[in-house]
C-alpha cells in the first residue's frame, strides 16, 4: 500500500494522537515482525479515528467485517460501554488465532465475537437495522456487496466506515479487478441517496457514511 502523505507528516500526525495502550502497542509490534503482510495493520491514527467514532455516536453493537490481528477490532471495542458487543469477521485461521489472543489478554475482549468463515454468511444472520456502526476492511472484491447488506443491517442514523477507498491512487485510474471494485463501491456510494457521505484522505481514505 502507498501512503499519500509523506512520512514525516503521518509520524507527526500520530505523534499528536492519544497513544495507544501497552496490549495494543505489542500488538502493533507483534504484527510488524511477524506477519507478512503487516501493512494492512490501520494504525493508531486511523484506529483512534474509528474508536472515537464508535464513541461520540453512541454506539453499542458494531460490526466489523475484517479481523486480520484484531487491533482495530480491539480500538473500537475500547470505545463501547461495558454492555457493547463487536462482531468481526475472520477467513484466515492464522489472523484469528493471533486475534483471539489479544483479545483474551484485554479487558474489553469480552465485547467481541469473533466469527471465522465469508463475512457474507455471518452477515446473513443479522437481522435488520440491528448495527449502529460498521467497518468495512477486507477483501476489496466484495466491497459492493457488502455495503448492500450492511445498509440493511445498519440502523437508521448509523455509520459505515469503509477503509482502503483510495486504494494507493489506483481508484483514478482503475486498470485491476481490486481498483475496480473500490472505484465501483465509491460511485454506489456517491450516488446513494440514502446516505450521507464524506470521502476522508487518512491514510489509504476511508469513507465515512451515515444511513439516512
Amino acid at each position: 500500500m502507498k501512503l499519500f502523505i509523506p512520512q514525516k507528516v503521518e509520524q507527526y500526525a500520530a505523534d499528536y494522537t492519544s497513544p495507544l495502550s501497552p496490549l495494543l502497542e505489542e500488538l502493533q509490534r507483534e504484527t510488524i515482525s511477524t506477519m507478512d503482510n503487516a501493512q494492512m495493520l490501520t494504525g493508531v491514527v486511523e484506529g483512534r479515528l474509528l474508536q472515537m467514532l464508535v464513541t461520540i455516536s453512541g454506539a453499542k453493537r458494531v460490526f466489523e467485517i475484517g479481523t486480520f490481528t484484531g487491533f482495530s477490532a480491539l480500538m473500537m471495542a475500547e470505545g463501547l460501554p461495558e454492555n457493547g458487543e463487536l462482531i468481526t469477521c475472520e477467513t484466515n485461521k492464522e489472523h484469528a488465532a493471533f486475534a483471539r489472543r489479544y483479545f483474551r489478554r484485554s479487558p474489553h475482549g469480552k465485547k467481541i465475537r469473533l466469527k471465522t468463515g465469508p463475512a457474507i454468511k455471518t452477515l446473513k444472520s443479522i437481522p435488520d437495522k440491528s448495527m449502529d456502526f460498521i467497518f468495512i476492511d477486507a477483501d476489496k472484491a466484495s466491497y459492493p456487496l457488502y455495503y448492500t447488506v450492511g445498509m440493511r443491517i445498519l440502523r437508521k442514523g448509523g455509520l459505515i466506515a469503509a477503509d482502503n477507498v483510495l486504494w494507493s491512487g489506483k481508484v483514478l485510474h482503475p486498470d485491476d479487478d481490486e481498483s475496480r471494485a473500490i472505484a465501483l463501491f465509491n460511485d454506489i456510494v456517491k450516488n446513494d441517496s440514502g446516505a450521507e457521505k464524506v470521502f476522508l484522505p487518512v491514510r489509504d481514505g476511508v469513507y465515512l457514511i451515515r444511513k439516512r
